[in-house]
């Protein structure tokens, strides 16, 4: 239920309003007469095949990312930044993969930045693509942590972790690629109004929210269902479906970051039902996202890196 408090919401605090644009509206109708949306980039179509091929190595996947300029300089200077302290020369995505970040790691990252190439959306603010690289590094980060915490049996695959991280609030640039005056009115309203929750406000103000504009893009890219069905589910901390324990600790770290001012889920709470199915302590939560705050200032360097025109 919405809160109480967007009584005293400040439309007229938003500024500028496009022409002829009075929200809320429900953009459900406009979102089904999108006839196509932007093509799966060649790069990551090879990607995903080469998750299937039991022959797959770091040579045929430097070859694959090296048809794609942009993409390869991003992995060498990922391999190069701060945040993986290596010392050494990285020449080539071989030596990125070998030297420093390894296979899967690379086969992820490699995919993640694929599929977020041709969304353009503006860079600031809550739900700008500049925060949604800090809030996906940071994820990556936190969420590979909280998972080596899980029960061993219940906890999911470091691969799926990473790309969960990654990927989850994909919508988010697709809104701002989409749908440009929507997300202008959606960036001015939550910072007009910064203790409602983002996701309450979409609903609010669209009847549509970016986890259901994100899994619209998923299931279109035909992606894996593990990842479309934690983008489609993760601001509910009550679904029990498929992949349910990577979408809670999806939920989990969205609510931890959030207390660290990153991202969308600043006004976010955490049911106690999250902490029994997880079988984690709050405790222990807290304290590994208080060891991670010191990579922070690193983290927003490489989101600049990767949002820079």
């Amino acid at each position: 239920m919405m809160d109480s408090t967007l009584i005293n919401w400040t439309l007229d605090n938003i500024k500028p309003q496009p022409k002829e644009f009075t929200p809320p509206m429900d953009m459900r109708d406009a979102i089904a007469h999108i006839k196509a949306l932007p093509p799966l980039p060649g790069s990551a179509a090879r990607i995903i095949n080469l998750m299937s091929d039991p022959k797959a190595d770091a040579r045929k996947l430097a070859e694959i990312i090296e048809l794609d300029p942009l993409l390869t300089a991003q992995i060498i200077r990922w391999a190069s930044s701060s945040l993986y302290g290596y010392r050494g020369t990285i020449a080539s995505v071989h030596d990125a993969i070998v030297r420093v970040l390894g296979f899967n790691f690379v086969l992820d990252l490699a995919l993640g930045l694929a599929v977020l190439a041709p969304l353009k959306a503006p860079q600031e603010g809550t739900i700008g693509t500049r925060m949604f690289w800090i809030h996906a590094l940071a994820s990556t980060r936190l969420m590979k942590r909280l998972g080596e915490k899980l029960p061993i049996q219940s906890c999911p695959s470091q691969q799926e972790i990473f790309l969960v991280a990654l990927m989850h609030n994909i919508g988010f640039p697709l809104l701002g690629h989409q749908f440009s005056e929507e997300f202008a009115y959606l960036s001015g309203l939550i910072k007009a109004n910064p203790s409602l929750p983002v996701f309450n406000l979409e609903n609010f103000v669209f009847g549509v929210n970016h986890t259901e504009i994100g899994a619209w893009l998923m299931n279109g890219w035909s992606m894996p269902r593990t990842i479309t069905n934690v983008v489609y589910h993760h601001h509910n901390p009550c679904y029990r479906g498929e992949n349910y324990r990577l979408n809670l600790l999806t939920y989990l770290n969205d609510f931890l970051l959030g207390k660290a001012g990153i991202g969308d889920a600043v006004n976010q709470t955490c049911p106690d039902s999250v902490w029994d199915q997880l079988e984690l302590k709050e405790a222990d939560c807290l304290e590994i996202l208080d060891s991670e705050r010191g990579e922070l200032e690193i983290i927003i360097e490489t989101a600049a890196i990767l949002t820079e025109k």
